[in-house]
């Protein structure tokens, strides 16, 4: 068995937690839910793909596009006009679909900043 490295705490707090957590586990005993039928009308399920906290409209191919955007472009490519975020996004073998976003800008827009490009392309902005 090899230990834990780089961790927040050392093997003797590992085992102190292991043994709070077992000791919690039987205190708690019967007094805990079992699992539930999925065919129990009481069953709450949350929604295919939603996380705790977004909102249920939420573009999330808008938000991988935004993501990868983000990784492709630097601070130091501000301000940038649709010529030049066309070369990066080649250069980088970018998505077809930002790429035809991309192309859609007007040509002689300028954007100052990244929030700026994310509402000219109509992608959602992270406020």
């Amino acid at each position: 068995m090899s230990e834990q490295t780089g961790g927040k705490h050392g093997p003797a707090e590992d085992d102190l937690i292991k043994r709070q957590d077992r000791t919690d586990l039987e205190n708690q005993g019967e007094e805990w839910p079992g699992p539930t039928s999925p065919d129990d009308p009481e069953t709450v399920w949350a929604e295919e793909g939603r996380f705790t906290g977004t909102a249920p409209n939420e573009d999330w191919q808008g938000v991988e596009m935004r993501s990868d955007l983000a990784r492709q472009l630097h601070r130091t490519d501000y301000p940038i006009t649709r010529a030049r975020l066309l070369d990066i996004l080649n250069r980088d073998l970018a998505d077809q679909r930002l790429l035809d976003r991309a192309s859609a800008l007007p040509g002689d827009a300028s954007y100052a900043t990244l929030a700026e490009l994310l509402q000219g392309l109509g992608l959602p902005v992270d406020h």
